[in-house]
């Protein structure tokens, strides 16, 4: 009743509901910012199978060769025989492993190949360093245009 009768504290009342509702409205705006940025992480933070070069790279665009390509360009990783290392710095932070898997010859014996697959903590790495050389994933690039 009393907010009724006093005009001071209606003017009160309607400037605390314009900055509450301002305030809300900035709020959306970040959330719809962000969302884009969110969803490709949440695909990466979502599994927790290690996933191949081929697997990253098609999320950018690229093949597998231009994905190594850049990540040795960026000094990440380096070929060592068939198989691309990291390099130095970046050992053994949990970025890949290495699985070894035996292709059977048509003599019946078998070859030992060694592939490197990301573990998530990987590609989330790739992600952060590739976002600031401007490379983004396309469905970043999707959700953003």
């Amino acid at each position: 009743e009393e907010a009724l009768l006093n005009p001071d504290t209606i003017i009160q009342l309607a400037t605390q509901l314009k900055e509450e509702r301002t305030g809300r409205l900035i709020a959306e705006q970040k959330i719809a910012e962000y969302e884009p940025k969110i969803s490709y992480l949440d695909s990466i933070l979502s599994s927790t199978d290690s996933v191949t070069i081929s697997q990253i790279a098609a999320d950018y665009g690229m093949s597998p060769q231009q994905m190594n390509k850049l990540l040795h360009k960026l000094g990440i990783q380096k070929k060592v025989g068939n198989q691309w290392l990291l390099c130095k710095k970046h050992m053994n932070q949990g970025y890949t492993k290495s699985h070894t898997t035996e292709i059977p010859k048509a003599d019946g014996g078998t070859k030992i190949v060694m592939n490197t697959k990301w573990t998530q903590k990987g590609r989330l790495f790739i992600y952060e360093l590739l976002k600031k050389e401007g490379y983004y994933p396309q469905m970043d690039l999707e959700e953003i245009g």
